[in-house]
């Protein structure tokens, strides 16, 4: 009984730190791609499918200058190019113009996770500064 104790201590520890090692890996590609331009997030979690995770880096006028795709279900997981959608607007992302790229609903849903948690970070920045200036 001691032994799988033991094991199952083993594998928490393992298990958090590679955690901790894709989080940092993660970020430091954040911190990257921000160096040219904002950086939009969409993530489709997975539970029984791989997990997605889609960054649009996008120019003032909210135009997708370039798109990149993480999909796995292990810590080994890297980015890979996503130009699908390269010279769109966030805005004219859709599920429709997703299907029509036979892209799988995991990745539909990131695609549009993106573009929401966008309009949210906007209608947040826009309700601030009304609450400065008012």
């Amino acid at each position: 009984m001691g032994y799988f104790i033991a094991l199952a201590v083993v594998v928490w520890i393992a298990q958090t730190a590679l955690g901790f090692w894709q989080f940092k890996k993660f970020n430091r590609h954040l911190k990257d791609l921000r160096k040219l331009g904002r950086v939009s997030i969409g993530r489709a979690r997975g539970y029984f499918a791989s997990g997605v995770l889609v960054l649009f880096i996008i120019d003032d006028d909210c135009r997708i200058i370039r798109g990149e795709i993480m999909e796995g279900r292990t810590v080994f997981a890297g980015f890979k190019p996503f130009n699908h959608f390269n010279g769109l607007t966030l805005f004219e992302l859709s599920e429709n113009l997703c299907k029509s790229m036979k892209l799988s609903k995991q990745q539909t849903s990131a695609v549009i996770s993106a573009q929401k948690e966008y309009e949210s970070y906007k209608l947040m920045k826009t309700e601030e500064n009304l609450a400065v200036s008012g």
